[in-house]
């Protein structure tokens, strides 16, 4: 999120008020202020997310983004921060996958990934339907079917998709579900969503400041 400078020449005069009226007044604003840009940074990150990313569960980003607080009352030792929550079940392996989505980099990813066939109606921004979870399918090949399965692999080299086979009274129709490949490793293009969510917060410490500074002195006066 960077540092706020107090004594930036928009600020110096607060500083200097807010230092004449008690040990803890200014302490206390600059605390408040860097957390309330460390929540404007939790705010923005789904909103920045939804322009980068599709995300198919709606909370998803929400969900994950936390905010560790500055606390005390040494503003040279105060620090608010805002990340992904590892500590969330599969919090590790969606922390270390989205520092990967925010610098570039390799995430371990999936040997299938769903086509669209496979979710609700269709669609690339919906889920994966109930009943093409590939962890409910039984696959085969074409040379070594599954009985009772209707579901085959078909491989070309290192790569290949998964279908569904439905006997027609023509033809045979053959419904894609998952694209196969070999490797779980893919290469990621940067795609930030934090580090502008931050810049944002940022942009707007002076005014949270002002707005602390405010409450300070009108609590000084009652």
């Amino acid at each position: 999120m960077g540092a706020f400078n107090v004594n930036m020449d928009a600020a110096i005069a607060l500083t200097a008020k807010l230092e004449r009226i008690n040990r803890s007044a200014f302490p206390v604003a600059v605390r408040q202020t860097l957390n309330d840009a460390a929540f404007t940074t939790k705010k923005m990150v789904p909103k920045v997310a939804a322009q980068k990313f599709t995300t198919r569960q709606k909370n998803f980003f929400k969900a994950f983004t936390i905010v560790n607080k500055a606390e005390g009352y040494n503003v040279n030792r105060m620090v608010a921060e805002t990340g992904i929550n590892s500590n969330k079940p599969r919090g590790t392996k969606v922390a270390v996958g989205l520092e990967q989505q925010e610098k570039g980099g390799t995430v371990m990813g999936r040997k299938f990934v769903p086509h669209n066939k496979a979710r609700v109606s269709g669609s690339f921004h919906k889920k994966v339907s109930k009943l093409n979870l590939l962890t409910s399918l039984k696959y085969g090949t074409p040379k070594s079917r599954i009985k009772g399965s209707n579901i085959i692999l078909i491989k070309k080299g290192s790569k290949g998709t998964l279908f569904r086979v439905r006997n027609l009274k023509t033809k045979t129709k053959l419904t894609p579900l998952y694209t196969y490949r070999r490797t779980k490793k893919s290469r990621v293009d940067s795609r930030p969503f934090v580090s502008p969510s931050a810049t944002f917060a940022r942009s707007k410490m002076l005014e949270y400041y002002k707005k602390n500074a405010e409450f300070q002195f009108k609590r000084a006066l009652k």
